[in-house]
């Protein structure tokens, strides 16, 4: 039982070590240039992107079914 704890927490104490030490890239940290700002908003962009087309379709296939229930009780 006390080996888990110990591995808890150096785990615990890792997650909260390293971060601080690591940094995603150099241009993340300049985000007053117009290059870093590009960059971060492309891949919010990119982020984004996956939700919006499914969610297009998935209203389109929604749309259609109720489409096509409203005119078979009609």
């Amino acid at each position: 039982m006390s080996r888990f704890f110990l591995s808890i927490f150096l785990l615990i104490v890792v997650m909260l070590i390293v971060p601080s030490y690591l940094e995603a890239c150099p241009a993340c940290k300049t985000l007053d240039d117009p290059i870093g700002k590009g960059f971060n908003f492309s891949i919010l962009f990119m982020m984004a992107m996956p939700f919006a087309v499914f969610t297009v379709i998935g209203g389109t296939v929604y749309l259609q079914y109720r489409r096509a229930n409203r005119k078979l009780t009609d």
